[in-house]
């Protein structure tokens, strides 16, 4: 019997163990502990990078330059809130995110990141695609491990010196589709300015707002913006107007956000479903709010000047004809 007992721990030690002894898992993937999710407390403390419109300079600029785009005056890229489509994410919970940065200075590009609100391998950026030289635009992606509240560090290092920039991110795995814009007034330079989704699991906001652009001198040279020989170049940087267009899907039962103007009500229809909007006639405020299944939608304006025919035209892109924005 004590011959038997011996024979079988051997047995078991040769299929737990390869002949390197390393151990195999007794478990399948699947069952494997999965990292910390994004907490309602964790985006709110989140210290995410505001944007602050700055793009780099036409020698080096590929493709028009956005407002949610930021900028040290040598590193520029954007996406500071990530909120990707339900497809997009990995089997396993992790995000391959395409990114660019633009480059001040000659070098490699190399971005890492780490986790802010919970335990999680870091962050790698994948940027040694060839084709892009060693100035301007570099696009590659980065793997986040999970959602989370990420801080990226991107530093570029060349004969030219070393350079970095710090932003943190918001990589946001979102419970339900959003409503989407299907039209925007031409003559309103509206742009998507945020994606509130500090009242997640109930509610998530698109906000939209006006822009200007404004223009910045900075020296430029052949090797970058620390070149001794080079020129005053100028770049675009954006700025926020007044008013804003907030476009809101929810659960039934949700609490925050903006609230609903007060005035008389119009009944309408959005999808073939009962609608609603409310005007202000104190303020310039219009809110359209309809309900499909278990959700509630809402686009809110206020500074705009546009009409209830304006949010059903955002809301299905209806033929009906509306004022554009004008009154």
């Amino acid at each position: 019997m004590r011959r038997v007992l011996i024979l079988w721990i051997l047995i078991t030690a040769c299929i737990l163990y390869s002949p390197r002894g390393e151990s195999y898992p007794r478990t399948s993937p699947s069952s494997l502990p999965s990292l910390p999710p994004l907490t309602p407390s964790a985006i709110r403390a989140c210290p995410v990078t505001v944007p602050n419109g700055r793009n780099p300079p036409d020698p080096i600029r590929v493709g028009p330059p956005i407002p949610q785009r930021h900028g040290t005056g040598i590193l520029w890229t954007d996406n500071t809130k990530i909120v990707p489509h339900p497809e997009q994410w990995n089997p396993d919970g992790s995000l391959d995110w395409k990114m660019g940065w633009d480059r001040g200075i000659r070098g490699r590009l190399e971005v890492t990141g780490r986790r802010l609100d919970a335990p999680a391998p870091p962050a790698i950026g994948h940027f040694d695609i060839p084709g892009y030289g060693e100035l301007g635009m570099q696009i590659g992606s980065i793997h986040f491990p999970s959602e989370g509240c990420w801080e990226l560090i991107a530093q570029i290092v060349g004969s030219h010196g070393r350079a970095s920039s710090r932003v943190v991110v918001l990589v946001v795995r979102l419970p339900f589709e959003l409503q989407d814009t299907v039209w925007l007034p031409s003559d309103l330079p509206l742009d998507l300015k945020d994606v509130e989704v500090e009242d997640l699991p109930n509610a998530v906001r698109r906000v939209y707002g006006p822009v200007t652009k404004e223009r910045e001198r900075m020296w430029w040279g052949r090797d970058g913006v620390w070149s001794r020989e080079g020129e005053w170049v100028e770049a675009p940087v954006f700025f926020w107007s007044y008013g804003e267009l907030v476009v809101e899907t929810a659960r039934r039962s949700w609490s925050g956000g903006p609230p609903n103007p007060s005035g008389p009500v119009q009944r309408t229809a959005v999808h073939g479903r009962p609608a609603r909007c409310i005007r202000s006639l104190q303020e310039d405020a219009a809110a359209l709010i309809w309900e499909e299944g278990t959700f509630r939608y809402r686009i809110l304006q206020w500074g705009l000047k546009l009409s209830c025919a304006d949010l059903l035209r955002i809301a299905e892109g209806s033929s009906t004809p509306a004022s554009g924005g004008k009154r």
